[in-house]
């Protein structure tokens, strides 16, 4: 629920809300001196500059192009006293982003589209549980195609009170909005046969304010990693780690043929035949891996002597630079899963110390 993902400011503009569009229209930006010009907060400053251009071009502000938003950017300029005012600068950066038409993320889509959030029972969690009321407050006269807002607002040019009232209108709005997905709720888990406060009211708050960062992932066991083809492995060659993804799989192929890994001596090798066990288990490593690549669709696979000899030489050993910097990444990816805070690497890790090499390769 809490991903932390970057989103850009939920400000209403193109369609303000009926609190939102009252704020704006109390300002009569014409009458206002430059002092007090210069203190309009730039969200105003917007819904005047959409306003005014669909006026004059006789269009709704919606699908508007790049050029439709430049020439609102070019209004945003016209009405500003002076160049370099800072008010109508925010104003001017702000217009790609809040003269766009609201769209929900992919990420909340496919969460909102996913099976398990049609469902409601006795055994369904409560994020599925929420997942179904917001489907159903998306989907509502009410909620329009849009997410409950969350309150917050960036911080901006503007007098005290000016800043205060806006933020107001725009907390009362994520109330609103709270309410209504709460009744949306009450139903689902009616459905569910479960009390009605079944989801406390600060699980609820938590989702309402981060209902747009909502990120899903799945995972599988490893298990399942190790005995089918990689379902990542374009990614894998894109980041240029193939090789080393190979070498791993190849090393559990050894690891079953012979109980040990490569560069492990075993019960019979003394110490002057290491380097010729080294030697050997290098060639044999090397021919499994370029046999997993075959197998895998590609064609004259090839796997560097270099790498092959640095997986050999390490002999399954942790070293401790290396298992220093996977140990860091492993409790903090762990730190994540338990908090469910920010989103955990989904997919496959890589480091090659060897060649200062880190590959996060994503599912």
């Amino acid at each position: 629920v809490e991903s932390h993902g970057k989103v850009w400011p939920d400000l209403r503009v193109m369609a303000p809300f009926a609190e939102l569009r009252a704020y704006a229209d109390s300002f009569d930006l014409g009458a206002l001196d430059s002092t007090d010009l210069a203190h309009v907060p730039f969200v105003v400053i917007l819904i005047k500059a959409a306003d005014r251009w669909a006026a004059e071009m006789g269009l709704e502000k919606k699908g508007l192009t790049y050029k439709q938003r430049k020439e609102i950017l070019a209004l945003v300029q016209q009405m500003a006293p002076a160049a370099g005012e800072e008010n109508f600068d925010e104003a001017v950066e702000a217009v790609n982003t809040s003269c766009s038409d609201y769209v929900v993320s992919n990420d909340v889509n496919r969460i909102l589209t996913d099976p398990a959030a049609n469902t409601a029972d006795a055994q369904t969690s409560n994020f599925w549980l929420l997942a179904n009321a917001l489907r159903r407050y998306v989907a509502s006269e009410y909620g329009a195609g849009k997410m409950p807002h969350s309150g917050a607002i960036p911080d901006m040019k503007a007098d005290t009170q000016s800043y205060v009232n806006l933020l107001r209108i725009y907390k009362q709005k994520a109330e609103q909005d709270k309410a209504e997905l709460t009744q949306c709720l009450r139903k689902v888990v009616q459905e569910a046969a479960l009390a009605d406060d079944h989801v406390s009211a600060g699980e609820i708050d938590t989702f309402c304010k981060n209902a747009s960062q909502l990120r899903l992932v799945r995972t599988h066991a490893l298990h399942h990693e190790a005995e089918t083809a990689p379902e990542l492995w374009d990614n894998l060659v894109n980041e240029g780690v193939s090789e080393h993804y190979a070498l791993f799989r190849a090393a559990g192929v050894f690891l079953e043929k012979h109980g040990r890994y490569p560069g492990i001596p075993d019960a019979d090798t003394g110490a002057g035949d290491l380097d010729a066990q080294c030697e050997q288990d290098a060639r044999e490593l090397r021919a499994i891996a370029v046999d997993l690549m075959t197998a895998w669709g590609n064609k004259d696979p090839e796997v560097a002597e270099s790498l092959v000899a640095e997986f050999v030489r390490s002999g399954y050993m942790e070293l401790h630079n290396v298992a220093a910097v996977v140990g860091g990444i492993v409790a903090q990816e762990t730190i994540k899963l338990i908090t469910h805070q920010y989103v955990p690497q989904n997919g496959i890790c890589i480091i090659d110390t060897a060649n200062n090499l880190l590959a996060a390769v994503k599912a």
